[in-house]
């Protein structure tokens, strides 16, 4: 066994509960900035019954994800700000201090967040989320915000806007993108071309000549380490292994996988599909559950049979087993945007966008000085 494997098969029984940090007396709205994981950590109770009733789901922002992603990948510039609505935890909000801003020497405060996460959505509880957006824009912590990667279409983006009216405020939209969704009530497989229904024809015609092809997926209760061994084998065979961005390659991030993926099986909250050759993995999916929806959090497949596309195939083969199966209502591909690997199966999509936002001074000159210096750059650039 890889001692990557052997970290992860370490006993997964939960820590003892943190003593509950004191909520604040008395009746309106107020934020609290924790700068340390010891700090969060005696939120954990009130954490848990917010991320139950967050407005959007983000398991990175659960307490279970995000204190092991602190301790891995380090908590330098951390301002996580804890909104208090009525004495009722009403957002959790995981930020960076930056001393600059996109080369400005502007402070801002960022969207915290880890290179295995591609959503920055807050915990917020959608009944008082404009409330506590707009407590966060009055504390003079830094001239402007960026929120990276939150998606338009859902509560968090509509109580920003009455939080901090574009009228009002100063916004700059540093990013935006379309990615793929899968959704239950959209089957995407009756908009397959007939290109790509002959192309997966012929690719799984050719992985059946090598073996018997079996489709695979992780039960409740089954034993993980397996999987996971078989995961973690699968990626550092390939480019990520060679480039030395595969999971095994890093020890921080298998300090995080072997703190974070037990606890989402221990919870019910892990999903992984796949597909085998010959009684070996040949590709797999892993998916953490929240809310009604999951979120993909990485894939790998054998790219000796790259001839066959066993990715796609392993892919066609998931949207099977998603349509067919009781489980999460979507999944959200969880990709940056030069991903297109989902696109060609997944028919759905989401837009996400990274949005800084300035309520006074020095920000708004900063933000609005920034197209200018877009154009001045690609100006120069021809």
């Amino acid at each position: 066994m890889s001692a990557a494997a052997q970290r992860i098969s370490q006993a997964t029984s939960p820590p003892p509960a943190p003593a509950r940090r004191p909520r604040p007396s008395g009746t309106g709205t107020s934020v609290e900035v924790l700068n340390s994981a010891a700090e969060l950590e005696a939120l954990v109770p009130d954490w848990e019954a917010l991320a139950a009733e967050a407005a959007e789901p983000n398991p990175f922002y659960e307490h279970w994800m995000l204190l092991p992603a602190l301790e891995a990948y380090g908590a330098d510039g951390l301002q996580c700000l804890a909104v208090w609505d009525d004495g009722t935890l009403g957002a959790l909000i995981p930020l960076r201090r930056n001393a600059r801003y996109r080369g400005l020497p502007v402070p801002a405060l960022s969207t915290w967040r880890h290179r295995n996460m591609m959503i920055g959505t807050p915990l917020i509880r959608e009944k008082s989320a404009a409330k506590c957006l707009a407590a966060l824009f009055k504390q003079p912590l830094a001239p402007l915000v960026e929120f990276e990667l939150i998606a338009t279409g859902g509560p968090f983006y509509a109580a920003l806007t009455e939080a901090a009216p574009p009228a009002d405020f100063c916004w700059f939209v540093r990013e935006a993108y379309a990615r793929a969704l899968l959704a239950r009530d959209r089957d995407p497989r009756a908009r397959f071309n007939s290109n790509l229904k002959n192309n997966l024809r012929r690719w799984e015609k050719g992985l059946r000549a090598a073996g018997e092809l079996a489709s695979v997926r992780l039960d409740l209760g089954a034993e993980l380490e397996p999987w996971l061994a078989d995961f973690m084998r699968l990626e550092a065979s390939g480019w990520k292994g060679k480039s030395g961005t595969a999971l095994a390659c890093r020890d921080d991030d298998r300090r995080f996988v072997a703190a974070v993926l037990p606890e989402a099986h221990r919870r019910g909250r892990l999903r992984i599909t796949g597909l085998d050759l010959a009684g070996r993995a040949l590709a797999r999916h892993i998916m953490i559950g929240a809310g009604e929806g999951a979120f993909t959090f990485k894939i790998a497949y054998d790219e000796a049979f790259a001839k066959c596309a066993p990715g796609i195939v392993a892919e066609a083969d998931n949207v099977r087993q998603f349509m067919e199966t009781p489980g999460p209502r979507w999944v959200d591909s969880n990709t940056a945007p030069e991903s297109e690997n989902y696109a060609r199966v997944w028919k759905e999509c989401r837009t996400i966008q990274t949005i800084a936002i300035a309520a006074r001074g020095v920000g708004r000159l900063a933000l609005a000085a920034l197209p200018l210096l877009r154009l001045a750059k690609q100006w120069m650039g021809r």
